[in-house]
């Protein structure tokens, strides 16, 4: 984004599409951001030998 306000384009329509631009931005890192720290969450129940979706429970080891 910082390139674009760089480019020395100030009409209306411009500003629109660096707003939708930005929007879309932040909802794809919002989406990252959360499978990342799912994953995270999941991976430290895993090396416990828990079941990431029922912790409480304990996996059985496998043969």
């Amino acid at each position: 984004m910082i390139i674009l306000n760089f480019l020395p384009i100030d009409t209306e329509p411009w500003l629109w599409a660096k707003l939708v631009l930005m929007g879309a931005a932040v909802v794809v890192m919002g989406v990252k951001v959360t499978r990342f720290s799912l994953w995270q969450r999941d991976e430290y129940w895993r090396e416990r030998g828990k079941d990431p979706k029922h912790p409480e429970r304990i996996v059985p080891p496998a043969s």
